[in-house]
């Protein structure tokens, strides 16, 4: 539990200080002043200033911090104070903004290659050219559809097929057909590593038990096409978690979303601990996940986020003005407290 702790602790440290970091380059490469740099939240363990910055460690390690002069609509936005974030270039304060979530994509696009460099037996294969592939090939459940016979059955993600109906397996075609020619009740074995278990189940009346399969083996990569590999590996995680998150929030609208498809911190922490005891590689993948996660949830048009700020500031570069200052802090407040409850309510879920 206290490793589980601290390894959790550890990724969302990275992760923030990997975020801020973003925020805080883009606003020295448009000569912004930032007044601090944090990592956690105080009381202060200790500080140190260089230049006009004071960068600090503080005690609570649930997150981090740029200060950045004018940031709050609150501080003067004297116009002859070129250096006040409030006085720069609309399209400026946007890249300030989205430097954080840029940060988190590039930081995942390193960890992928880093993996793929390494080497790894945790990506489908489908296209991949056989001078990268090392080993037997195996197939992966990478997805069980919630309520699925293979869900009643126990079967989770993450296992490996080994057989179905007593049938070995090489390939997706032979699990399909497999299922397809098994009884109205058959046994699959799989493999969780190294340990193999059986499930019976019962599958549909379309011949279907709800997995998603992929074929997978040991893949290792030089640097280059670590590099390249890693960056097509992020652009289709990023695509697939972005489009989940939006998805989330439109059901949760329209009153169909369910809380089974979040997490809040409790949750992570408890999928960084498992992931640590797959390895280092199954580690990482969870901090990639973890990562884009974090970008797709800043980015959205939200009050209080990254993506609600500059939603601001792009209003305010369209109708050049600025908006009223009592207006913005009422909608970030509001944002505040709804962010609250939602971690709140996730926090409860998991919990229990």
């Amino acid at each position: 539990m206290i490793t589980t702790i601290i390894l959790f602790l550890i990724v969302l440290s990275v992760l923030v200080f990997v975020h801020e970091l973003g925020h805080f380059l883009f606003c020295k490469l448009f000569k912004v002043r930032v007044d601090e740099f944090a990592l956690g939240f105080p009381p202060r363990i200790f500080s140190f200033k260089k230049g006009e910055t004071v960068y600090a460690l503080n005690v609570l390690p649930l997150g981090g911090y740029v200060k950045i002069h004018g940031e709050n609509p609150d501080d003067s936005d004297d116009k002859g104070d070129k250096r006040n974030f409030q006085n720069i270039s609309w399209w400026k304060q946007v890249l300030i903004l989205s430097a954080g979530v840029i940060f988190n994509l590039l930081f995942a696009w390193f960890l992928m290659s880093l993996s793929l460099f390494i080497g790894t037996s945790k990506i489908s294969i489908d296209g991949l050219d056989s001078k990268y592939i090392q080993g037997e090939k195996q197939v992966l459940i990478h997805q069980v559809l919630k309520d699925s016979p293979a869900e009643k059955a126990g079967i989770k993600p993450g296992n490996f097929v080994v057989s179905v109906d007593n049938v070995s397996i090489k390939d997706i075609k032979q699990v399909q057909d497999g299922i397809k020619n098994a009884p109205k009740t058959f046994t699959i074995v799989l493999s969780d590593h190294g340990a193999t278990s059986n499930k019976e189940i019962q599958k549909t009346e379309n011949n279907t038990i709800g997995i998603g399969l992929a074929e997978t083996a040991k893949v290792r990569m030089g640097v280059f096409a670590s590099i390249y590999y890693g960056a097509q590996g992020t652009y289709n995680l990023t695509t697939q978690i972005f489009t989940g998150v939006i998805d989330f929030f439109h059901k949760l609208f329209v009153g169909k979303g369910s809380w089974d498809e979040v997490s809040g911190p409790v949750g992570i922490a408890k999928v960084v601990g498992d992931s640590s005891e797959e390895g280092f590689i199954s580690f990482l993948f969870i901090t990639i996940l973890i990562s884009i996660s974090l970008a797709a949830m800043n980015i959205l048009p939200f009050p209080a986020l990254d993506g609600g700020r500059i939603v601001i500031a792009v209003i305010e570069g369209i109708i050049r003005r600025k908006l009223p200052i009592k207006f913005v802090n009422i909608l970030n407040s509001i944002g505040f407290i709804l962010l609250l409850i939602l971690m709140l309510v996730v926090t409860v879920k998991d919990i229990l």
